[in-house]
């Protein structure tokens, strides 16, 4: 958005508690009642899906559980991707 207002997803809400080396998003993502109402639109589905797409991705690269992936380079490489994070 050009108007500055935009929110963040911790890399948390993509992570599924009983499950290694899974992550989901878009309308599957964990929230409360208020954060899930604004995380449904297509926008946030999509960019949560880049998100959990570069970090699988990172995991595969670094050979670890995606858990334990390295957030600043999954982070960096979003920015890269002019991923507003901030």
């Amino acid at each position: 958005p050009t108007t500055g207002r935009y929110l963040q997803l911790p890399f948390r809400a993509i992570l599924p508690l009983k499950v290694e080396n899974l992550l989901v998003a878009g309308r599957c993502i964990s929230a409360d009642k208020i954060a899930f109402a604004a995380t449904r639109q297509m926008m946030c589905c999509c960019v949560s899906g880049q998100g959990a797409g570069v970090a699988a991705a990172v995991s595969v690269k670094q050979n670890v559980n995606c858990r334990l992936v390295d957030i600043k380079k999954v982070q960096k490489i979003l920015k890269e991707q002019q991923v507003r994070i901030d």
